[in-house]
């Protein structure tokens, strides 16, 4: 049989049915990217925090050519694109779909920190007054509607009341913990490449979103995850 692919595309393309990620979990996943954070560094964070063991495949810069062209291995079988995944017999390419399989093999088990079930079977999109009612607000639902769009940057830098309701504590998109959101925040933030300190912004003006990336980086398994160059082992 055909292997399951997740392809280059919004989420409202299939996502892999329960059963599939299920069989999986016995499986270690590949992550295949470049030596460095970049892209791929929100799927390594949601892997690390979920506490799935995984297979970190680093290639240097100057070996991408050779190995897009190569077609038993995996970027090439995937539009030639990096970040991609493998686990078992599912491939997935693109960095937010990537992301989001990450999680839900590990934070989103369970329902913790996650969209409503309805929004997930839509695709993972839904409009502003339903994500209202969800404390956790993923970066797949803004990045797919401009209210969730205006309303994360209100979130992040506007007024206090903007936040998801019930939320007291220093995450932004959920109340327990942090959601896949909330470590796309610290990575923009801390990441070596590209983040907005190592890029010398000044980020006293935004005080809750320096609090929000702290949070964060408290966490004792993001914080061993940072210590070792954003590297797992």
């Amino acid at each position: 049989p055909q292997p399951a692919v997740v392809a280059r595309s919004t989420l409202a393309h299939t996502f892999p049915p329960r059963s599939v990620i299920t069989r999986n979990r016995k499986m270690t996943l590949q992550l295949w990217y470049f030596d460095g954070p970049g892209r791929a560094n929100v799927t390594r964070l949601a892997l690390v925090l979920g506490g799935v063991p995984f297979e970190d495949k680093r290639h240097a810069m100057a070996d991408w050519p050779k190995v897009k062209g190569d077609a038993s291995l995996l970027p090439a079988q995937l539009f030639g694109s990096m970040p991609c995944v493998q686990h078992g017999d599912l491939k997935i390419a693109n960095s937010i779909a990537t992301a989001a399989y990450a999680a839900e093999l590990g934070l989103w088990a369970g329902g913790l920190n996650r969209l409503a079930e309805g929004a997930r079977s839509a695709g993972f999109e839904a409009d502003a007054a339903h994500a209202a009612r969800n404390r956790a607000v993923e970066l797949m639902v803004v990045a797919t509607n401009e209210d969730l769009r205006v309303a994360m940057y209100k979130c992040l830098f506007g007024d206090d009341a903007s936040k998801a309701a019930g939320n007291a504590g220093p995450f932004f998109f959920a109340t327990s913990g942090p959601s896949l959101a909330d470590l796309a925040v610290f990575d923009n933030v801390y990441s070596t490449f590209p983040g907005l300190l190592a890029l010398g912004q000044n980020l006293q003006p935004f005080p809750r979103l320096r609090a929000c990336a702290d949070a964060v980086g408290a966490i004792d398994a993001v914080k061993a995850f940072r210590e070792k160059g954003f590297r797992s082992q």
